[in-house]
């Protein structure tokens, strides 16, 4: 892995656990749960954006690269969701189906995010 892509996950965990915390203000955290994986989607197609924007390369959005990415961003995102829930005192909310799904939406999401930014920059 490459530090563009270390950041690029960065980046986008980041960004589902800032979309979570906003609406944890007027949602209860269970419904914030219910809608995480729209933001794991949101966040690995900026990941996989992210990715190819800052490599330049065509080879960055093609392949199993981009989705091995967007997939690392859904199960960062997965373990940060769950230790900030565990600090709140309610124990676990999320199980090992939450980490499939966040992964396997994240990582296709990343890929899709990569292709369309090859298109956009035309590589």
């Amino acid at each position: 892995m490459t530090i563009a892509s270390l950041k690029a996950m960065l980046i986008g965990a980041g960004g589902s656990l800032i979309l979570a915390v906003f609406c944890s203000t007027f949602l209860a955290l269970e419904k914030v749960i219910v809608v995480m994986p729209l933001f794991v989607a949101f966040n690995g197609a900026v990941t996989g954006y992210r990715l190819v924007e800052t490599m330049k390369s065509p080879r960055a959005g093609a392949g199993f690269f981009p989705f091995v990415v967007g997939a690392g961003t859904g199960a960062l995102t997965f373990e940060a969701a769950d230790l900030g829930v565990l600090f709140l005192e309610r124990g676990f909310l999320l199980n090992s189906l939450d980490l499939l799904v966040y992964v396997v939406v994240s990582g296709c999401t990343g890929y899709l995010g990569a292709r369309l930014a090859v298109r956009y920059f035309h590589l």
